[in-house]
């Protein structure tokens, strides 16, 4: 038996301030506003910071739980905005659900730690992006994950002589950093098909002029911090597919803290307004820039998908619509020349990332690919004088006479 002693003051209302109606100020400050109701709806997406939200008592919680009522607990496992945002991304690529994450990496790692378990394998397509390669290669291990790597546009007889009894998924790229080659998603979703396995694609570089899941992929991530957000002021990353891989890869994430917060769902779903105008915009210049830097005989080699000379162009023209993305990546064969490129561009700055308004240049051997062994990135064709050109909507005359300027640069550099 539980005895509750009870405090005489407890429920006294002699101890209750003269007006017990109206709180104390401690209290007033504490609790929050009365919430306003407006049968007028807001025209932009309201932001919404809270962290946890509240059930009407348990039986809602469980519903909640369940999915049986619609609504949100705790921040990390769902709110408005990341929920607003799986939902613009759905129609996007043309998936069944989608799962916002912190990052474009974490949507890869929450994506591969759902499919994969120990003494499984994978195979990841040659010269993907270096953060991935270096989870295939230093983390999944660790876990007793192993993998082998195949060429992007590889026919379909040629990928399934690589599958192996444990093979448990199939990733890629549609487009590669840096050297831009385009992945045979046909073939691709082909095998993995008929092995019984899901073809992930990372669909960041040609968000729009691809759509992997008409191609066959189950699942697709983005790095949305990249031409989505389009703006380098949020970090994010999305998968979306097939809504049985998406739930159990929801679990996954919230378990290991990999979702994505309010205000940087807020930013993406506003960068999302102007993609189709920011893209295909950049797609354009990119073109032009490309043709001109070929033409240049102080580039060695131009990487681009839409020039002819792109060992994957016939692949790109059939699979790509609207554009060859928004990349560009040039070879001035050393790093000093490299060097001497990027200090000349005044107005254009050296910033490791991509997909912004404004166009930024990177040296993938020294920011997206660092940490690899010379052998790596010569494995993978990614010299020290190699700059990604990520272009944004300027005046493409305005780009290539301030491009002009740095190649007039290297005039006095031996190759």
């Amino acid at each position: 038996m539980v005895v509750i002693a009870i405090s005489s003051t407890q429920c006294n209302e002699r101890a209750m301030p003269e007006n017990h109606s109206v709180p104390r100020l401690a209290t007033a400050c504490a609790r929050g506003p009365t919430r306003t109701v407006s049968t007028s709806p807001p025209l932009v997406t309201p932001l919404a910071l809270s962290t946890v939200y509240c059930p009407a008592d348990l039986d809602h919680v469980d519903a909640l739980s369940t999915g049986d009522a619609s609504g949100f607990i705790y921040a990390r496992d769902g709110h408005p905005n990341a929920a607003q945002l799986a939902e613009k991304l759905s129609r996007l690529e043309g998936g069944e659900a989608a799962l916002v994450c912190a990052s474009g990496m974490g949507a890869i790692a929450a994506v591969f730690l759902t499919l994969l378990s120990r003494e499984d394998h994978a195979l990841i397509s040659a010269g993907v992006y270096g953060k991935t390669a270096s989870l295939a290669t230093r983390i999944l291990p660790r876990w007793g994950i192993d993998h082998d790597v195949f060429d992007p546009a590889l026919d379909a007889k040629s990928l399934k002589s690589l599958l192996k009894p444990a093979t448990r998924l199939i990733f890629t790229e549609t487009i590669s950093n840096p050297l831009l080659r385009v992945a045979d998603l046909d073939s691709a979703a082909s095998v993995a098909r008929a092995a019984g396995i899901p073809l992930v694609v990372d669909n960041t570089f040609a968000p729009l002029i691809c759509r992997p899941i008409e191609h066959g992929a189950g699942l697709v991530v983005h790095s949305v911090t990249k031409m989505i957000g389009g703006h380098s002021d949020l970090t994010l990353g999305a998968a979306v597919g097939e809504r049985s891989l998406i739930e159990q890869a929801r679990v996954v994430a919230s378990t290991l803290g990999q979702t994505g917060n309010p205000f940087e769902s807020w930013l993406a779903l506003r960068g999302l307004t102007t993609l189709n105008l920011r893209f295909h915009r950049a797609c354009e210049t990119s073109l032009e820039l490309a043709g001109r830097f070929q033409s240049d005989p102080r580039v060695k080699r131009v990487y681009y998908p839409g020039l002819p000379t792109h060992p994957d162009f016939a692949l790109a023209s059939r699979l790509l619509n609207d554009g060859f993305g928004a990349i560009v990546t040039i070879d001035l064969v050393t790093r000093e020349r490299a060097q001497t490129f990027i200090r000349s561009l005044a107005e254009i700055p050296f910033a490791p990332s991509l997909g912004d308004v404004q166009t930024t240049l990177s040296h993938p051997a020294s920011t997206s690919h660092r940490g690899q062994s010379d052998e790596q990135l010569a494995r993978q064709g990614i010299t020290s004088g190699m700059i990604r050109i990520s272009v944004g909507i300027e005046d493409p005359g305005d780009l290539w006479r301030e491009f002009c300027q740095a190649l007039g640069a290297l005039d006095g550099i031996r190759v």
